[in-house]
């Protein structure tokens, strides 16, 4: 069996990983090169995109970006080709980090975005139903706040236990430093310049959302059947994103 690696590292694109290898309750494992999350990627290069093209073969992007946050002159990048169907369900505050910054502070709250987003989840499990879809991409700005509750609730409807859940949402960290990294490189920030704290990854407020959705709706097959998604819909997200454990 191929063996693959989780990180993709590119330039100017951060926090890109493949959500595939993770084990589930029932012996199986999620399939690897399926489903990846990444940060805005509209700054990636042309060699880059071809790279991910190559070795993915990409068929889908959910962007998950409010309007206010997705207006560049780049977009949306070279990795959304002809042959790359983009769907877009924005939400949030795209002045949050702004906000995050004139505070001081940053203190996600990753209950109510299950909430406040419930339509655009919806909408996305259902591209995620459908077999053309994949290989799919999914993210937001940093990719690690929204990216990361899509993400915890697709593990959690596979089967992942919730260890491993808050686990895949820390690793956002391995980007937030090679992102802090690079800004200094470039001069963009000065070595002694303090970060944004809205780049912060807090495991403990995946923790809390996994808290609610287990105490409110079960699981997150409960929370999707109550806002709307059909349980024929659920069903066919296990044969599509996963397959036997390796040894």
């Amino acid at each position: 069996m191929a063996e693959y690696e989780r990180h993709f590292e590119f330039d100017q694109v951060f926090n890109f990983r493949d959500m595939g290898g993770y084990r589930t309750a029932d012996g199986s494992q999620v399939r690897w090169r399926r489903l990846l999350r990444t940060a805005e990627h509209h700054r990636m290069s042309e060699a880059d995109a071809e790279r991910v093209h190559r070795e993915v073969g990409l068929s889908t992007v959910i962007d998950l970006r409010s309007a206010g946050e997705a207006m560049h002159d780049l977009e949306p990048g070279p990795l959304v080709t002809p042959s790359v169907t983009r769907h877009v369900f924005g939400m949030g505050d795209p002045k949050s980090k702004y906000k995050a910054r004139e505070a001081g502070q940053w203190t996600p709250n990753f209950v109510g975005t299950l909430e406040s987003g419930a339509a655009q989840w919806v909408q996305a499990i259902e591209v995620l139903s459908h077999e053309e879809a994949y290989p799919l991409l999914f993210h937001c700005v940093t990719g690690k706040d929204r990216t990361g509750v899509l993400g915890a609730l697709i593990l959690n409807l596979l089967g992942v236990d919730e260890e491993k859940i808050v686990e895949d949402y820390g690793l956002s960290q391995l980007g937030m430093d090679a992102l802090l990294a690079s800004l200094r490189e470039r001069g963009i920030m000065k070595p002694d310049e303090p970060p944004n704290p809205a780049i912060a990854v807090v495991p403990q407020a995946m923790q809390d959302m996994l808290d609610a959705l287990r105490e409110r709706d079960g699981d997150a097959r409960g929370f999707l059947t109550r806002h709307g998604v059909s349980e024929a819909t659920l069903d066919r997200l296990p044969a599509l994103l996963l397959e036997p454990a390796s040894a």
